[in-house]
Order: C-alpha cells, then structure tokens, then sequence
C-alpha cells in the first residue's frame, strides 16, 4: 500500500489517506489465558508486549479482505485467538479448528488476513 503522503499526494484528504493505511497500537499488552479473557485487538497494526507462553490476544471480528499484523515484541511465545467461532489456518493442517488459539513465536511479526467471518490466515515473517 502506498505511504499517507503518497495519496494525499494523489489527491486524498489527510484524514482519507491515514484510514486507508490502517490505525496502530504500540503498546498493548497480552492479557488472559482463554478466548474470553484475552486482549481484544482493536487496530489493524499491533506491536503487542508481555506474551509469557500463556498470556493471550483475540482477532476481532472481520469482513473477508481485513488484516491485521501483530508483532510480538515479547520474550515469549504470543497465544493469538481468533473470534469466536472462528478458526485460523494452521500450516499443514487444513483449515484449523474452530476457536482453536496458534502461537506466535517469539520476536515475529504475523499477518493474520480474513478471508470469511469464521476463516483466518496467517502468513508469519
């Protein structure tokens, strides 16, 4: 996607253009053990803190196209949980399991793309 400037170079309003890049967290801490208990992701770009192996982030709810990167800026590997009733792709095994949490490693930036409001995907750097 093209830089802010670059659009409103092209014409877009500031306000348009910073939308269309997506809104960020810097700081958001992991939180929770479960689905329900776990830190509800808010912006399109995470930079997530205090992953220890149990501490938990939840995608939200999606439209198919939406994505979300998450970086675990942590020591630990990241619980990532996707909505309720929803699943996240795991390599090598199909679909994934509905309600299902993957785990994100230590000091990785993740891709998590919708591709329906029950199927995530997830493409790791």
């Amino acid at each position: 996607m093209a830089l802010a400037r670059e659009m409103m170079q092209g014409g877009l309003s500031a306000g348009t253009a910073q939308a269309l890049g997506g809104q960020s967290n810097t700081a958001l801490a992991a939180a929770g053990n479960s689905q329900a208990t776990a830190t509800l992701i808010q912006t399109s770009n995470c930079i997530v803190t205090g992953a220890d192996g149990t501490k938990a982030v939840v995608l939200p709810a999606c439209n198919a196209g939406d994505e979300v990167w998450i970086i675990n800026n942590s020591g630990s590997s990241l619980i990532v949980y996707p909505p309720s009733s929803a699943a996240i792709v795991v390599t090598g095994s199909g679909l994934g399991t509905v309600n299902a949490s993957y785990a994100q490693t230590t000091y990785t930036t993740c891709m998590y793309k919708c591709f329906s409001s029950t199927q995530w995907g997830v493409i790791k750097t």
